[in-house]
């Protein structure tokens, strides 16, 4: 698996679509971890491709700080 490949997961039950967005190793265990953000199909939109900006990796990880999954 790479960044940018849409996976699914079981999720509350239901299968869930995520795309990963990076990956890390967890220190206390060595695992591999993905990082991934959660596909909902109802925000869903296309968009030109002029109207977007970059995110820098850093900032997209300050996102993710307060989630279960950084350690």
């Amino acid at each position: 698996m790479k960044i940018g490949d849409i996976v699914t997961r079981r999720f509350a039950g239901e299968e869930a679509q995520f795309c990963i967005i990076g990956f890390y190793t967890d220190q206390s265990s060595g695992e591999r971890v993905a990082i991934v953000a959660m596909l909902d199909p109802h925000s869903v939109r296309e968009v030109a491709v002029q109207e977007l900006a970059p995110v820098a990796f850093k900032d997209l990880i300050a996102l993710t700080a307060n989630s279960s999954y950084m350690h």
